[in-house]
């Protein structure tokens, strides 16, 4: 506490204090008087008592401001902040003659008072507009109570004062807090959360960074060998490969000449942490206040009733009542491609063996086993019921003929609290008597799996609500519902030559929340496409035509750009495929960013097909995640979605795909004040690429 005892160099103790860290404003004149325009952290009573005058109204412009103390953090700083305020101001201090004391007293408009010697001063000396803060309090035992360096009463003498107890004190307190927070965020900025995420030790600064997979850590790697080759400043890099679980990299930077830390070191660092940042994807960016009243729990009638909305390359905003008339004239001279997958009945009540009791039984990816023989199939699964034991086993409950036994554990299947509670994930295999496939088997025991947060059963009708006019390839577990808006005379309107058709089979993992805080940690399931060469085709000739190209459904649009850097991976002679089967894992496409900018849609496109002549389909594989930020979309300008769940990876890519998770967050509440109706069975939204 201010001041020192006298037997401690107070100069040197307050040299020692950091400016960075100087939240008494120990520093303030001395800065003040080296850069005039400069802001430092000011004394926390002198800026109380400025505040003070402020929040009262109090002018100071050619006042004059009588100041009783000089001392380095009150008196002095005071002084100055007054003189910047505009007031005439006279110091005293100890070696003021006592005599002059009252006159200096007695002609000042104001009187700041900050001795700390009890009743020093008579209030009858003040003229009778005077106003008097109170700064110098001294705490009198036999009184039990604090006393200000004025005797007498100032409610008489003074057109107004500060109180003792209270008036400066608490104020003060409080700007001590200001000063401490100011200064934290200002080191925080200054040194980019360096000291947060790094550790010093033995001379150098290190941190340990763990990546999803070894691609995204390559390519975090070479950003940080870009950096540093500009900065010739080399970080120390090691990776430590755990399999299934990532890769974790270990940075160390350290000054070889100082053998020591130095500014280098932390400037080095701070770009590392700014490389970071630039790619965490924070989730609390990309949601919204979904009212419960705004989900569709059935679907527009009849088909194509829906309203649309609409978004320009120029970012206006339209709204149409119907989405069939209105969409012809805006599509046409364009060629549109749909998800035609059709949804399985992949929701099952079984029960365990021995017991009564339904539980929900969720297929989360058919993949291309829906025309396989059940028995011995193995099926990746979510049931809703927490504690699932390798061994158990489950049967259905309509018939009792089908077991399903569980022959490994996944983990826990996290849901929202408006998806009817956790599960477990696992991996079952099916054991029936009868030689029927897979779909046969759902067709026999299942139901249409309609998302959890409809908060309803199936009825009959949604096996045809819940399902495109077009599907025609079963594999799905739910549906590509951008489809759902077309009606037959739709499609007849737009004709059969500028149609073109593609499946991804719709896993639920293309919908399940993202649960973690940065969209990056979140793991993406893997989903099954199938296209055939002749659809491909048609798909390049209408990008080398300039054509252009409509693209129904997130799912569609996930498996034209998934084509395309498959295109570019067989292009590069990367290992792309597996038996014939296309693969491509969630962050690859980072790694080839820089080779996409010189090859085309079109190019891309037309070296899948090439790479697999004499073959009528393409299979493939996809874990493509599209985030805001840095995708830049391939092939895909003009998109038909609905409005979708927040905190989902669907609001990651049509956020990317307008550049702004903001703007997507407004149209959803105005479309929300506007009653649009959302999700699966809601309303229809149409978006084209913005202007880059």
């Amino acid at each position: 506490m201010w001041p020192l005892p006298e037997q401690i160099d107070s100069a040197r103790v307050y040299n020692a204090i950091k400016l960075c860290q100087d939240v008494d404003g120990a520093h303030f004149v001395g800065q003040k008087e080296l850069a005039p325009k400069s802001y430092p952290l000011p004394p926390v009573t002198p800026a109380a008592v400025i505040s003070l005058l402020e929040e009262y109204d109090i002018s100071l412009k050619n006042v004059k401001v009588l100041v009783l103390g000089r001392s380095r953090i009150v008196g002095s700083p005071l002084a100055h902040m007054l003189l910047e305020k505009g007031a005439i101001v006279t110091v005293a201090h100890s070696e003021t003659d006592p005599k002059s004391l009252e006159s200096l007293v007695g002609s000042a408009d104001i009187v700041i008072s900050a001795i700390g010697s009890p009743e020093s001063l008579e209030s009858s000396w003040l003229q009778p507009k005077a106003k008097v803060l109170n700064i110098g309090t001294t705490f009198i035992q036999e009184q039990d109570s604090l006393v200000s360096d004025f005797k007498g009463n100032l409610e008489t003498n003074a057109s107004c004062f500060s109180p003792v107890p209270g008036g400066v004190g608490p104020l003060s307190v409080a700007y001590l807090f200001k000063n401490i927070v100011t200064a934290a965020w200002e080191k925080e900025k200054s040194t980019s959360n360096v000291e947060s995420f790094w550790t010093r030790s033995s001379g150098f600064l290190s941190r340990s960074i763990h990546f999803t997979n070894y691609d995204t850590a390559l390519a975090f790697a070479q950003e940080v060998n870009e950096m540093s080759a500009k900065m010739d400043h080399h970080a120390n890099m090691t990776f430590t490969h755990k399999c299934t679980n990532g890769v974790d990299v270990e940075l160390k930077f350290f000054t070889f000449e100082a053998n020591d830390i130095t500014e280098k070191d932390y400037k080095a660092a701070k770009y590392v942490n700014d490389i970071l940042d630039k790619k965490q994807i924070l989730m609390s960016d990309y949601t919204y206040n979904l009212n419960i009243n705004s989900i569709a729990k059935f679907p527009a009638e009849p088909r194509g009733s829906s309203r649309l909305l609409t978004v320009d390359e120029d970012g206006k905003v339209s709204h149409f009542a119907n989405f069939s008339n209105s969409f012809f004239p805006l599509a046409v001279g364009a060629h549109i491609v749909f998800n035609e997958s059709e949804v399985v009945k992949a929701r099952v009540s079984v029960a365990e063996i021995h017991s009564n009791k339904p539980i929900e039984m969720m297929i989360l990816d058919v993949g291309d086993t829906i025309r396989e023989k059940c028995n011995g199939l193995s099926l990746n699964v979510m049931l809703r019921q927490e504690g699932i034991k390798v061994g158990q086993e489950f049967s259905d409950v309509m018939s009792r003929s089908t077991v399903f036994k569980i022959v490994d554990i996944i983990g826990p299947w996290f849901e929202d609290e408006a998806s009817n509670g956790n599960g477990t994930e696992c991996i079952i295999e099916c054991k029936t008597n009868d030689e029927v496939t897979l779909n046969e088997l759902l067709e026999r025991i299942g139901t249409v799996p309609i998302p959890p947060y409809l908060d309803r059963e199936a009825v009959a009708s949604d096996s045809s609500s819940y399902n495109n006019l077009y599907a025609s390839a079963a594999g799905s577990v739910a549906a590509p519902t951008a489809g759902l808006h077309f009606s037959d005379a739709l499609l007849k309107q737009i004709g059969s030559e500028n149609l073109s058709f593609l499946s991804l089979h719709v896993g639920a993992g293309t919908f399940r929340p993202v649960t973690a805080k940065d969209a990056l940690d979140h793991k993406m399931h893997s989903e099954n496409f199938v296209v055939s060469v002749g659809e491909i085709q048609r798909i390049i000739n209408t990008l080398r035509s300039k054509k252009r190209l409509i693209v129904v459904g997130t799912t569609t649009c996930r498996t034209l750009e998934s084509l395309y850097w498959c295109g570019l991976k067989i292009r590069l002679n990367k290992n792309c495929s597996t038996d014939l089967k296309l693969l491509l894992e969630q962050d690859e496409w980072k790694t080839l960013k820089q080779t996409a900018s010189t090859v085309s849609a079109a190019d891309a496109l037309q070296s899948v097909v090439d790479s697999r002549k004499g073959n009528e389909i393409i299979e493939g594989q996809t874990k493509l995640m599209i985030v805001p930020g840095s995708y830049d979309f391939k092939v895909v300008n003009e998109l038909v979605t609905n409005f979708h769940a927040p905190d989902s990876t669907l609001m990651l890519l049509v956020s990317a795909f307008l550049n702004s998770g903001e703007k997507v967050k407004n149209i959803y509440e105005e479309a929300q004040n506007l009653g649009y109706r959302f999700l699966s069975y809601g309303d229809v939204c149409y978006f084209r690429g913005t202007k880059k």
